[in-house]
């Protein structure tokens, strides 16, 4: 009965290994390399055009430096980070929240400032904001648009795309999250519990990493072959480093415990040998 219990709490360690790792990779991959790439592309063309038709001698190489330096800029991730997380929350709930992006652009772009001067090669005023402003909105009421967007989404989704979203949605959340540790926890205290002597519960770790591994490893190099194939662009690029990174340290770790099992084996029959 005890190894029939270890087997299926052992089981359930390879559930929550493989689960943990493969929940945030597919969160990074749609609110990072998807929602939020394509967002941050979208804004930083808004503002390009924006400023050409603001300052018509500005060159295309100016341009260029611009879109560079704002891709790799922390003010436009954190924007990109907070409406993407909106735009999940609000495809899986019939109440859709008001945005305050007109604020958040004009933020965005007050603290590029220095930036956009020096790409310009002029001074950038307060009134010149709220025009550069007015250009990248297209003076349109941004949260009606925004409204509309997602209805218009939520309303030609399909039952069983809306049914994944809503997964989706679930299994992201932090309680999810700290449900699947606070299980394997447990799962690990009852296999230590059950199993003799008192350090062999590491083997039964070391084989739920190793089959974990394996499925890290396929799961994420599936999701990324899928997705790059379905997205077809050079904007985006799916790369499943990430998760075999994981599947690595993961099994390392394995194989690391199961060389303590066996040091702590022979130790153990030195001194039976000894006695």
């Amino acid at each position: 009965m005890k190894t029939f219990i270890r087997g299926i709490l052992t089981t359930v360690l390879v559930f929550t290994f493989t689960l943990i790792p493969t929940i945030m990779y597919a969160e990074q991959i749609v609110n990072q390399e998807i929602i939020g790439t394509y967002g941050k592309e979208e804004v930083i063309k808004q503002m390009s055009e924006s400023l050409k038709n603001e300052f018509p001698e500005i060159t295309d190489e100016n341009i260029k430096e611009l879109e560079d330096n704002l891709r790799t800029n922390e003010t436009i991730d954190n924007l990109m980070n907070k409406y993407t997380d909106k735009i999940m929350k609000d495809l899986t709930t019939d109440e859709i929240e008001d945005i305050n992006i007109e604020e958040d652009l004009k933020t965005f772009i007050e603290e590029n400032k220095t930036t956009i001067e020096q790409v310009t090669g002029q001074s950038i005023s307060d009134e010149k904001i709220d025009e550069l402003l007015d250009e990248v909105t297209q003076n349109e009421d941004i949260n009606a648009s925004y409204k509309k967007m997602i209805e218009e989404a939520k309303n030609s989704m399909p039952e069983e795309g809306q049914a994944v979203l809503d997964s989706y949605q679930s299994v992201t959340t932090d309680n999810f999250m700290i449900g699947l540790m606070i299980t394997s926890i447990i799962s690990i205290v009852i296999i230590a519990l059950l199993k003799k002597p008192y350090y062999k519960w590491i083997v039964n770790i070391a084989i739920a990493g190793i089959v974990s591994a394996l499925f890290i490893a396929l799961i994420g190099g599936s999701i990324a072959l899928v997705l790059n194939v379905a997205i077809e662009t050079e904007t985006v690029g799916i790369s499943a480093m990430p998760m075999l990174i994981t599947s690595g340290i993961m099994l390392l770790v394995s194989i690391v415990l199961i060389v303590i099992n066996s040091v702590l084996d022979s130790r153990k029959e030195k001194h039976h040998a000894v006695s």
